[in-house]
């Protein structure tokens, strides 16, 4: 049996290799620390936030009137995170730090503009922790620099997620007052209505009218019956003169006149009126409803000039006092593990074939 054919012959054949895999180890390891004395020194700062509840915009809780929670849940955590990674965020950072300059990218390059922006984010990392919070980091040769930018950024996704609140408050105040234009195109419009039927009907006021007409025609009526009584008893008497029983007869008509009409004017009134108080009710809860959306909209001004955060400042970015990368350490020990198992394998492998005929296994036509 072949010595490599059992671990005895594997061990053997290593043993009889070991000053080259210990040398190319040791190479490899020396090589690597010494390329890792060029490689230049990054320094990462960290910023730590909570996401605000943006519901504490909206007036009602903003003027006391309700309560709220003050941190925001997973949506407004992934709203943070999308705007932490938006190209918005990123020109602008490129553009405050001139990132072009400090990281020697031609900005005139067709490419240039690609090239920065895998530069800043292979340096740029922005995460949910697992509880809740969000870390932004930034790495940079310079760790001044490294935390300002950190903090820059925080303080931009703040300043982008307040302007995306106050854009849906501008919506709704420009929604409100398209309604509060219309409505008041309607209440114009009834108003005119309202003008005219009172015109028509005569009706001016329909509960004092109402009032005035249903006592008269009461009075007028009792008069009238109380009058007729009389002058059909004055009519009987023989001694009565005629011409008496003649002034109460026309007294009578004369009742009975004055109650045709408001019994006339009386059922114009109420055919007016059912129309009147409709029209009047429809005007009114529209003027109602104006004034609530005007209020309304004084409040979401006054909303939309407040100054609601949209994170929680939990830890702000600091220069750091010890690199980041490279970690010169474990490259040179990977690099020296990694060499020793490929020389490990490298000379199983020469050991195995050797003596093998490669002729053998290759056909010449």
């Amino acid at each position: 049996m072949e010595r490599t054919d059992n671990l005895i012959g594997v061990l053997a054949t290593l043993y009889q290799w070991r000053k080259a895999i210990l040398g190319l180890s040791v190479a490899a390891a020396i090589g690597t620390g010494i390329i890792s004395l060029f490689m230049s020194n990054y320094y990462k700062s960290t910023t730590v936030f909570l996401a605000a509840n943006p519901d504490q915009a909206r007036p009602e809780i903003l003027f006391g009137k309700a309560g709220t929670y003050l941190y925001g849940g997973g949506n407004d955590i992934d709203r943070l995170l999308t705007i932490a990674e938006s190209n918005e965020l990123i020109e602008y950072l490129v553009d405050t730090f001139h990132l072009y300059e400090h990281y020697k990218i031609k900005k005139s390059g067709a490419t240039a503009s690609e090239l920065v922006r895998k530069k800043f984010l292979s340096l740029y990392e922005v995460s949910k922790t697992k509880r809740d919070a969000i870390e932004l980091s930034v790495e940079d040769h310079d760790p001044k620099l490294a935390a300002l930018i950190a903090n820059v950024a925080r303080e931009k996704i703040n300043l982008i997620s307040q302007e995306v609140i106050k854009e849906g408050q501008r919506k709704t105040i420009t929604s409100y007052e398209a309604s509060i234009k219309q409505k008041i195109v309607q209440m114009n419009q009834m108003g005119d209505s309202l003008i005219q039927m009172r015109s028509k009907y005569k009706i001016y006021d329909t509960r004092e009218m109402s009032t005035i007409l249903t006592d008269r025609f009461t009075m007028v009526q009792g008069t009238y019956f109380r009058s007729k009584g009389r002058a059909d008893a004055m009519r009987k008497n023989p001694r009565i003169p005629r011409d008496s029983v003649a002034f109460a007869e026309a007294t009578v008509s004369g009742y009975k006149t004055e109650m045709d009409s408001l019994t006339k004017i009386l059922a114009n009134f109420n055919v007016g009126q059912v129309n009147l108080i409709q029209l009047e009710t429809q005007y009114f809860t529209s003027n109602g409803v104006v004034g609530d959306e005007m209020e309304r909209v004084r409040l979401l001004r006054s909303a939309l000039q407040a100054e609601v955060p949209a994170i929680y400042l939990l830890e702000s970015a600091e220069a750091p006092v010890v690199k980041s990368r490279p970690k010169r350490a474990l490259l040179v020990i990977a690099a020296g593990l990694i060499a020793f198992f490929l020389g490990v394998i490298g000379v199983l492998l020469f050991d195995t074939y050797k003596n093998a005929d490669w002729r053998a296994y290759v056909h010449v036509d």
